[in-house]
């Protein structure tokens, strides 16, 4: 299965339905805080943002974002564009990064939003072809099966499979990880039009 899939060197692996859940709670959180209404996230835009917090730096870039949903959640909450389907799958855009490609992986009538999430993140650790790995999961649902996964292929990489991987989430891990742990309310703001000096 891993010699079909052919992947680019830089990987944002995103759990839809977490995102949206984090996407909805700071909306609305902050919106309060601020007493006035957000704007909608491009998703250009934030998938830049993480690709930045994880090192990447303008130029010919190629960074490949796949979103896996299921039938709960087809759609991108507060974000533009927000189809899976029609607006998020097989698309390109080009911006002073490289380019980004979108890709949408349904589970529904397969297997679980879980099992896909980590069947695709067992793939991308063990695809030479990934340089960089950017994790946006699910991790109160995937429980210790995502530090394994990440501490069983990090753990005895070869030179031809070594990678950076950044895991992005609005909790640490509970359980140490041989991966990078970094905040997802960063991007998450910023793409929301929230400026640093509102917070002060």
């Amino acid at each position: 299965m891993t010699d079909d899939i052919k992947l680019a060197e830089n990987v944002i692996l995103v759990d839809v339905a977490c995102f949206n859940a984090v996407v909805g709670g700071m909306k609305k959180y902050f919106e309060m805080q601020l007493n006035r209404p957000l704007q909608d996230i491009y998703v250009e835009e934030w998938a830049t943002y993480v690709a930045l917090d994880s090192g990447v730096r303008e130029g010919g870039n190629q960074i490949e974002v796949l979103f896996v949903y299921d039938g709960q959640a087809g759609s991108l909450s507060h974000c533009d564009p927000s189809d899976l389907k029609k607006d998020l799958n097989g698309v390109g855009i080009s911006n002073s990064l490289g380019e980004l490609s979108f890709t949408s992986v349904s589970s529904e009538g397969f297997v679980s939003r879980e099992n896909l999430y980590l069947d695709l993140l067992t793939i991308a650790l063990n695809s030479a072809d990934v340089k960089r790995l950017m994790l946006v999961p699910s991790v109160e649902n995937y429980g210790g099966k995502l530090t394994d996964i990440l501490n069983e292929n990090l753990k005895e990489t070869t030179p031809e499979k070594a990678k950076e991987v950044f895991l992005f989430s609005m909790d640490k891990l509970q359980h140490p990880s041989a991966c990078r742990w970094d905040s997802l309310g960063y991007s998450v703001m910023r793409a929301l039009g929230i400026k640093a000096e509102e917070l002060k």
